[in-house]
């Protein structure tokens, strides 16, 4: 089963990155978090690039672009691949307002004519084996997705990536439609993985047993439980002790990330990004102590007690 950790700003970074690397839970493959493309300019954000260049793991990764505009997003994929990545992915599946107000992200999904400019001139430049496009299953529903899988087919990616929810439902619970997935597996000709609110491995391995696709791509679920890509492998569920050992790599991988940035305060803010989808397995009087932390011998205290 390939895996994939999902791109989330700020969150599945290079610190965290490190950490997977650290407690031996690798995934296949890095999904950067997208960079913004505008017929103007390519927002290089610079914790993206780190991503990229100071990636040690021996992880392959792809460079994300959001755009909607097919000759900024060549423009920005030829440059990107003059850096050490695996491909170029498409974001067609961010559901932030600001991206889909330019028609970027999600919003490519609500014209489709414009998806087929975009996904046709990147397939154009993009070398063989190294094109994929990550997406949700309509804008407003899934009545929508056999129009979308067409377009996509149409350009003969190398990897789908679908989430299993549409654009209206967010990110909220219970909104995910396995079937969605199953769909782009019978209509689009190259891998495909699945996405959404995958937590457990025995969950992927039933996706990938009545759903079949090629694998799957976990970002809230490996952030809460990092050791996910292990166990898929085979290997054993995490005890405390492998959280603590967790816990502590990730506050030494945040510190070299911040470099002289950093502040007592500010590297607890940093931890907070991804303790927030951890905050579930502490007790109410540890979240509460974590949320309001300042000082970092005081959370390493509660983190690694």
């Amino acid at each position: 089963m390939l895996t994939a950790l999902a791109p989330m700003q700020d969150v599945t970074d290079l610190a965290f990155m490190r950490t997977l690397a650290r407690i031996g839970s690798l995934p296949d493959l890095f999904v950067t978090a997208y960079f913004r493309s505008t017929p103007t300019t390519c927002a290089i954000a610079d914790a993206n690039l780190r991503c990229i260049r100071e990636n040690e793991t021996g992880v392959p990764i792809l460079a994300q672009l959001a755009g909607s505009e097919p000759a900024a997003l060549v423009r920005d994929a030829e440059w990107l691949m003059s850096l050490p990545i695996a491909g170029i992915n498409l974001n067609a599946g961010c559901p932030s307002p600001l991206v889909n107000r330019h028609g970027a992200g999600a919003g490519l999904l609500r014209d489709l004519p414009r998806l087929h400019s975009v996904l046709q001139a990147l397939r154009a430049v993009v070398p063989a084996g190294q094109f994929s496009v990550k997406f949700r299953s309509g804008w407003e529903s899934p009545a929508e997705l056999p129009a979308i899988l067409d377009t996509i087919a149409a350009a003969t990616p190398d990897l789908g990536i679908i989430h299993g929810r549409t654009r209206r439902d967010l990110y909220a619970a219970g909104t995910v439609r396995p079937e969605t997935v199953q769909q782009a597996v019978k209509r689009l000709n190259c891998p495909v993985l699945g996405n959404g609110d995958i937590t457990t491995p025995q969950q992927a391995r039933q996706w990938q047993a009545n759903i079949s696709p090629s694998g799957v791509m976990i970002g809230r679920g490996a952030v809460r439980n990092p050791y996910i890509f292990r166990q898929i492998r085979g290997g054993a569920a995490p005890n405390a002790d492998d959280m603590r050992t967790y816990f502590e790599a990730l506050i030494e991988e945040t510190d070299h990330i911040l470099h002289t940035k950093r502040t007592p305060a500010g590297h607890c803010n940093r931890m907070k990004k991804y303790l927030a989808f951890c905050y579930a397995d502490f007790t109410p009087e540890q979240e509460y102590a974590l949320r309001r932390c300042t000082d970092m011998d005081a959370m390493r205290r509660i983190l690694l007690q």
